[in-house]
């Protein structure tokens, strides 16, 4: 059923008007002939497909989008709750000194087997709070990189590379 039809039936058009209107088409076929009305025809399909096509690559990108800004927020949140769960230093026997941001030299301490991790590279010093706040925890070297990539100013000493 035409679109033509469809106004009919809807009672958009009168019925003069749709005689004239389907007369104009005929008209039409005639002076074009079959093959350039198949040629235009081709045209709009083609035409249609590539609006399509586009609208699919959009949607695309915009799903691609969604999902990264979805994996951030997840990222973030993960980071955060590392950040909760590290383990704070305890009472210990040695006290293991380091520069910060600010150019402080606070103290830890911490047990002399938690020292030589941390001297080694393996044991990385966080803070959860903001910056020039004495709430430093430890952490492992590998949760510290995952940490450093969101939130780099809650590193507060790691070895060398971390950082980079």
């Amino acid at each position: 059923m035409s679109l033509r039809d469809q106004f009919k039936k809807a009672n958009l058009i009168s019925d003069k008007d749709h005689r004239r209107l389907a007369h104009e088409a005929r008209v039409e076929r005639k002076e074009k002939g079959h093959e350039q009305i198949e040629n235009e025809q081709q045209h709009k399909l083609q035409d249609l497909a590539q609006l399509q096509e586009r609208e699919r690559l959009r949607i695309q990108q915009q799903q691609r989008e969604l999902e990264q800004q979805r994996a951030l927020r997840e990222e973030e949140a993960a980071v955060d709750a590392i950040l909760e769960k590290a383990a704070k230093a305890g009472p210990g026997a040695v006290r293991f000194y380091f520069e910060t941001v600010d150019s402080s030299l606070p103290c830890l301490e911490v047990s002399p087997r938690e020292a030589q991790e941390i001297r080694a590279g393996q044991l990385c010093i966080v803070t959860r709070s903001r910056v020039g706040a004495h709430d430093y925890r430890l952490l492992s070297l590998e949760l510290t990189r995952r940490v450093a990539r969101l939130r780099r100013e809650a590193v507060v000493h790691a070895p060398p590379g971390i950082l980079n």
